[in-house]
């Protein structure tokens, strides 16, 4: 039964079956669009880590650039973020592991932290970028608590 809603909802996505993983890069992507824009750097980042860590078929290839041209809607965003804990749950091995959930997150805030042409450690994160960070982390129960630039700037 959950795997019928799992199908359901890819086909809802327009994620081929076959190509489920690529939901490991909708955190990125969220939390990239999450200020109303994407840099080209930011694209090319998302795009390399999916291309690096994914074989996609050509159809989720245009599902990613799809997801690179414009913004998922926060409902597609909500519904994909519950299906990579339903994958990372499942008590197969689906390919989503629950430990790297944390790790998920963490190449989201990378990539809210990232602008320009080099990876900027010391640049903030948006308050829109937080607020995305902190529903990854609430829709996919990791205790994220806050981004490294919220606990820094906390401590001055």
């Amino acid at each position: 039964m959950e795997v019928d809603r799992l199908r359901h909802s890819l086909a809802r996505l327009g994620i081929p079956a076959g190509d489920y993983r690529l939901l490991k890069v909708l955190p990125l992507v969220y939390v990239a669009w999450a200020d109303g824009k994407m840099p080209l750097a930011q694209k090319q980042r998302i795009h390399a880590f999916a291309v690096q860590h994914f074989e996609l078929s050509a159809a989720g290839a245009a599902v990613l650039q799809g997801w690179l041209a414009e913004p998922p809607s926060h409902t597609y965003i909500v519904e994909g973020l519950r299906d990579i804990l339903f994958l990372a749950k499942a008590p197969d091995d689906m390919g989503v592991d629950l430990s790297e959930l944390p790790l998920l997150l963490a190449h989201a805030e990378r990539i809210a932290r990232s602008s320009g042409a080099l990876l900027e450690l010391s640049r903030g994160v948006s308050s829109d970028e937080e607020h995305a960070l902190q529903e990854i982390a609430r829709e996919l129960n990791i205790d994220h608590g806050a981004s490294w630039t919220k606990l820094l700037n906390s401590l001055d």
